[in-house]
């Protein structure tokens, strides 16, 4: 075979059992003799020694260690082939046979001794070297501080030739190829540790390489470090890998000795400090063996582990298992009383192929269960593809359903909003006009009795009217029609006359209504719409003042974070929420303990309407509530040091005097009632359908003129009461004042109001509020009315 065809690795392997089946199967037909004593001469001084022989000096010796060995043989006849057989020479050495060099390796004393293969030496002698009768065989070894002899075998080729393949086969290549299966098991091991990161197969994969690095140092030819460093780094690796391993057997019974596997990490990584201390202090010949039999100590608690689990379970292949430890716990203890003995200075060691059979047997089994729980984890990704396949089916069918839920739903809050938006209108118009009407009766001098029913009248339109616009309020909030305006305002004024409309409502009840603002506050104010927080604190006051039975109500400010914004809260010592209601309590129409729906207690959407309108400024709301103890809202408002813009204040309205105003309505009763009221106020009146009925009213009346404009927004057709502002305005000027009043609520309709420029009311329109604008339009009448 030549030398590149043994570079690859199939080859390799092919020689490496061709070599073993050599080394066992041959016969040894033929008679060698075996050499035991033999005269050394060391330092001048001769004596007779046994075989094996080792001599060594302290480290450091100037000179190499010198000794020689002569050994007599008697042959009664020279065989055909002769040749000289020393399974251990640790050592340079010159071999002379009868005076003459048969083999010569003392080139230089000082190199590191011969490793592996060439400690085992076999020479062919000289047929002419060779005499009858007494044979001297010379054996010159030398070393730098340490040589050592094994027994000499003399014999014809055939015989030595045949022990000294075994002796290489069991020595040298048997180790080698353990060493190179068993890493390869070790990378394949890691390699399915890395996909799990199961510990199981770390600890394996890690003993097991480990345990071929071993092997394959015991048999490297090249000398890596002086005597002193291989002995304590070959030991400390046979320390980790056993660590590895044991760890592993224990855990793959199913023990759980956590304390024990940390000890041996620790005397597995302890072990070069150990090992160089004890040779420190002149202990390292008995140091090393006793630290070797420490660790086959704890290879027996491993065997005594996986011994315990194939008890349990009683499998073939745990027996198995268990067999391969038992040899392998065996051949190690073999291995340490032949090395220990001194009766073999280069013996063949039994536990690599021993370990062979445990490491191919415990990867087999790992790599089994790898590929069962990769089969296992198939089936199931298929299994859990098919449920996902179906359950992606019904989720599209799902959402389907779900798509076409939110299109009736949306189509019924499209039909929800267009009926408000149209009911808005037509609820309006008859509350606004009997408010008018309720209006105009006041001023007539009544009874008492008859006061009292109008004033009950107007109390119970009161009521009306604030359900219709809290009603009306949540369709708009959810149109989009209610814009913010932040702006920088006063908290301490809002929140006292809030409170003072309440006062009469709490004092009724019993109740204490009291408003505390923090000290030190000055000069600090509140950034958001004034117009939306008021309507959310009259909410929560109404809220609070309507459910508490006694006890009272506070109204409270105060700074938060540093001044960043503003904790406004509302506390009441009524009933109290559940926690069950706490989130059920800001839906529409929902009450607590209103089951009968008593419309004195309001629809239930005061929180839902503070719920929006907290939402729309972005002004976080929180409720704490404890059964039989009270509630209490917070709501954060930032704060600002910006000065708050000086409003008009609104003063009481001047007399109108003979204002001549034009009304456009295309509803009679509210066309009425508004003529009835403004009659009663001194105002001349002008009252249409449309713009062409107001202008032949005044055309019909004798120094008939317009000074103000009160229209409608829907008018009859595709008219509008901006329509009509702007016809009477051709009439008689641009400057005539006009005021827009609409019961709509859609965003659209209240968008092109505010864009018209001009004053708009929603319907019912408080009386009061009327008459101050009909003063503000008659103080801006400057010129004379123009003729119609």
């Amino acid at each position: 075979m030549s030398i590149g065809a043994m570079h690859a690795p199939g080859n390799v392997l092919q020689a490496v059992i061709a070599t073993l089946w050599l080394a066992w199967a041959a016969p040894a037909h033929a008679v060698s003799f075996e050499l035991r004593q033999a005269v050394r001469t060391l330092d001048g001084q001769s004596q007779t020694v046994s075989l094996p022989d080792s001599v060594s000096l302290a480290e450091g010796a100037a000179e190499p260690l010198r000794a020689s060995y002569r050994m007599s043989l008697d042959l009664p006849g020279a065989p055909h082939r002769l040749a000289v057989f020393v399974p251990g020479l640790i050592a340079h050495d010159r071999i002379l046979f009868n005076g003459r060099v048969i083999d010569d390796h003392m080139a230089d004393p000082m190199a590191p001794l011969p490793r592996s293969i060439h400690r085992i030496r076999y020479i062919e002698v000289a047929q002419e070297f060779v005499r009858t009768g007494t044979n001297i065989i010379e054996i010159e070894a030398a070393g730098r501080n340490f040589v050592s002899m094994s027994p000499v075998s003399v014999g014809d080729t055939a015989s030595l030739g045949h022990r000294f393949e075994r002796r290489v086969a069991g020595a040298v290549l048997g180790p080698a190829a353990v060493a190179l299966v068993v890493g390869t098991l070790a990378l394949c091991v890691l390699l399915i540790w890395a996909r799990t990161r199961d510990s199981l197969y770390g600890y394996f994969g890690l003993g097991t390489l480990g345990w071929s690095l071993h092997d394959a140092w015991t048999v490297l030819p090249i000398a890596v470090m002086t005597p002193a460093h291989r002995v304590v780094w070959w030991t400390s690796l046979y320390s980790f890998f056993v660590a590895m391993l044991v760890i592993f057997c224990i855990r793959f019974a199913g023990w759980r000795w956590p304390r024990f596997e940390r000890m041996l990490c620790v005397l597995a990584f302890s072990a070069p400090v150990v090992l160089y201390a004890a040779e420190a202090a002149g202990l390292g010949d008995s140091a090393q063996p006793g630290w070797l039999l420490l660790w086959i100590a704890f290879v027996a608690v491993g065997f005594a582990a996986v011994g315990h689990y194939v008890w349990r379970h009683r499998d073939t292949s745990g027996a198995l298992l268990v067999l391969t430890g038992g040899v392998s716990l065996a051949f190690a203890i073999r291995d340490w009383l032949v090395t220990n003995s001194g009766e073999d200075n280069n013996p063949v060691f039994l536990v690599p192929y021993a370990g062979l059979m445990f490491v191919v047997l415990v990867a087999w089994m790992l790599i089994d269960r790898f590929v069962a729980t990769s089969r296992a984890a198939e089936t199931m990704n298929r299994e859990l593809e098919r449920r996902v396949s179906a359950g992606s089916e019904q989720l599209v069918k799902a959402l389907a359903q779900m798509r076409s839920s939110k299109e009736v739903a949306e189509s019924a809050a499209r039909a929800k909003s267009t009926f408000l938006a149209a009911a808005s209108h037509d609820l309006r118009q008859p509350i606004h006009a009997l408010g008018l009407y309720l209006a105009a009766l006041a001023d007539d001098r009544l009874g008492r009795p008859q006061r009292e029913i109008a004033s009950r009248m107007t109390a119970t339109l009161t009521t009306l009217e604030t359900m219709l616009n809290a009603l009306l309020d949540v369709s708009r909030m959810d149109a989009g029609a209610i814009v913010k305006r932040p702006r920088s305002f006063a908290l301490a004024p809002l929140l006292h006359r809030l409170a003072d409309e309440y006062a009469k409502a709490a004092a009724e009840r019993g109740l204490r209504l009291s408003v505390r603002i923090a000290p030190g506050t000055e000069g600090v104010y509140a950034m958001s719409d004034p117009m939306l927080v008021e309507r959310i604190v009259l909410n929560l006051l109404g809220n609070a003042v309507k459910y508490t039975r006694e006890g009272g109500v506070l109204l409270s400010c105060r700074l938060r974070d540093q001044d960043r914004h503003w904790r406004l809260e509302v506390w009441d010592t009524g009933p109290g929420i559940a926690a069950k209601d706490r989130e059920r309590v800001f839906e529409e129409f929902y009450q607590v303990g209103n089951p009968e729906r008593d419309r004195t207690q309001g629809l239930g959407l005061g929180l839902s309407i503070v719920r929006r309108l907290t939402a729309l400024l972005g002004h976080p709301l929180r409720l704490d509530s404890r059964v039989g103890r009270g509630s209490r809202f917070a709501i954060d408002l930032p704060a600002t040091t910006e000065q708050p813009r000086t409003m008009q204040v609104e003063t009481e309205p001047s007399p109108i005097g003979a204002l001549h105003v034009a009304i456009v309505d295309d509803d009679p009763e509210v066309r009425e009632s508004t003529r009835t009221l403004l009659e009663r106020w001194g105002c001349r009146v002008y009252a249409g359908s449309d713009a062409n009925d107001v202008l032949a009213s005044v055309a019909a009346t004798p120094g008939g003129t317009l000074q103000a404009i009160v229209a409608d927004y829907r008018l009859r057709g595709d008219l509008t009461g901006i329509d009509a502002v702007h016809a009477l305005r051709a009439a008689f000027g641009d400057a005539l004042p006009a005021l827009i009043v609409s019961g709509e609520s859609s965003a659209e309709q209240l968008g092109r109001m505010r864009a018209s420029g001009f004053d708009c009311r929603a319907k019912p329109v408080d009386p009061m509020h009327l008459r101050r604008w009909l003063a503000a339009a008659a103080s801006a009448a400057q010129e004379p009315a123009v003729a119609a």
